[in-house]
């Protein structure tokens, strides 16, 4: 069983090498992840996220609603 502090760091180590492969140009830090913005393609670049995440296995999760999506904008979270 894993003690919380390397949970913690495997997390955000996960989140560093999302941020890392995906490249975003703009995304702003969250307390459980970041907002990837101005995407101009929204929606292959939210397909290209989970891609990702499924194909390395992170422990993150790609969250997409309709307000975030008036700024061409996604989340990416920590589970």
């Amino acid at each position: 069983m894993k003690n919380n502090a390397t949970a913690s760091r495997e997390e955000s180590d996960d989140l560093q090498t999302f941020i890392l492969l995906f490249e975003p140009s703009k995304y702003k830090e969250l307390k459980n992840g970041i907002e990837v913005r101005g995407q101009p393609n929204l929606e292959s670049n939210v397909a290209a996220a989970k891609a990702l995440i499924l194909q390395l296995k992170l422990n993150l999760m790609v969250i997409s609603n309709a307000v975030m999506a008036t700024y061409r904008a996604f989340e990416v979270n920590r589970l």
